[in-house]
């Protein structure tokens, strides 16, 4: 049988030091914290969250397990209201991804994790099951904290990655990929305000043990496949020399049509190595496709471009200000204190006067104006945060803290 494991509840968020839990645990084996977010609200309730199901724009999904039309059927919405209705009272699960897009009190939760650099956020996704609801034994490609609100779920896992081939087949047919053998080290149910943090590869299974709301905090790494082929198209547009034609060395008349020449070998490994890959070019390549989101998402400017007379009076003022969800955000540091800002891929110069706004802006999701407005001291720090307006990369009206 699986271990049952006890402690104290812990007042922090991850019950040690965080240096300590990235030593030992980030990337490396799972952690239970009993109350690591003791003030946990809900954002939203269950009714809610269907309603947002039913959204266009909204990617969403039900799956159940028994009851449809094969086995772990995955509905995907955006759904009708009256199929929530049609659900039995037990053994299905709604999830919906990215809720931090759609709801900002959600988009807060992403700040206390925010020991993790920006580029791996992925986002927050939540699942609302009903009694026994569950999407199968399954691995993640990316490190998780799964942050229990309302009700209670149990959880079964492994302490191990899965390394041998046997550990990671899935069964055959199902539009999920749940594992065909699963066998779990730990055995816990979670109430509101626990935490579970799984890294990447290690087999868990969820169940509802009562109707209840499930946080999956995501951090994704990207793959070396995708990372090549992405640098590959960048240098393909924006290296010197990209639109240059090959030529030909000088040819000696072919004795073999299918034979490549030597010669012309010789040029084409000249010009492939002839792409700058400096560490700088690889830097802020990285910098930029790692702010990016998944395709279909952009920043969407304001329908007209904000004044800056008016902007800094509503900072003044003390409104408050949120970063968007459609990008993420981070800096690389230039010569004398400069920096380069990215937001959704976007890279902004930014002068030494101006690097301690970028930083701020980067470190966390809501602002309080008039805090803004004290480090907006120069013209160009009131022309950054302008543009940033103007880009839709910040907007006035959210709230400035968790519900």
């Amino acid at each position: 049988m699986p271990k049952r494991t006890t402690g104290p509840r812990d007042s922090s968020l991850l019950g040690m030091p965080v240096a300590r839990f990235m030593r030992e645990h980030w990337q490396k084996k799972p952690l239970l914290v009993r109350g690591a977010l003791p003030d946990l609200r809900d954002p939203l309730t269950p009714e809610e969250l269907a309603g947002l199901a039913c959204e266009d724009g909204v990617e969403s999904r039900i799956v159940r397990e028994r009851g449809g039309a094969r086995p772990w059927e995955v509905s995907w919405g955006p759904h009708q209201e009256s199929f929530f209705s049609s659900l039995p009272e037990e053994g299905w699960t709604l999830l919906v991804q990215e809720l931090n897009r759609h709801v900002p009190e959600a988009a807060l939760l992403l700040e206390r994790f925010a020991f993790v650099p920006n580029v791996r956020v992925d986002d927050v996704m939540v699942s609302f099951a009903a009694p026994g609801g569950s999407v199968g034994a399954h691995l993640d490609s990316y490190d998780v904290f799964l942050v229990q609100g309302m009700g209670e779920r149990r959880w079964r896992y492994a302490t191990k990655p899965a390394v041998r081939p046997a550990d990671s087949r899935f069964v055959d047919g199902l539009e999920l990929r749940i594992l065909e053998r699963f066998r779990p080290d730990v055995d816990e149910v979670l109430y509101p305000g626990d935490m579970l943090y799984l890294p990447p590869g290690f087999a868990h299974h969820g169940i509802a043990e009562s109707p209840c709301l499930t946080y999956s905090i995501g951090f994704r790494s990207p793959g070396h496949g995708e990372m090549w082929k992405a640098f590959g198209t960048h240098l393909a547009k924006h290296a010197a020399g990209a639109g240059t034609l090959l030529t030909d060395p000088p040819l000696a008349p072919a004795t073999s049509a299918g034979a490549i020449p030597r010669a012309l070998l010789a040029r084409v490994r000249a010009a492939v190595r002839s792409m700058d890959t400096s560490n700088d070019v690889i830097d802020r390549w990285f910098a930029s496709f790692a702010t990016q989101l998944s395709p279909g998402h952009e920043l969407i400017p304001p329908a007209r471009r904000p004044a800056e007379a008016a902007v800094l009076a509503r900072l003044a003022r003390g409104a408050r200000v949120a970063r968007s969800e459609e990008g993420r955000w981070a800096y690389l540091p230039r010569p004398r204190g400069a920096l380069l800002l990215y937001v959704g891929g976007q890279e902004l110069a930014v002068a030494a006067p101006e690097a301690e706004l970028a930083r701020t802006l980067c470190d966390a999701r809501r602002f309080d104006g008039a805090a803004l407005a004290a480090l907006v001291r120069t013209g160009a720090a009131r022309a950054l945060i302008v543009r940033l307006f103007s880009m839709g990369a910040l907007r006035f009206g959210a709230r400035a803290s968790a519900r």
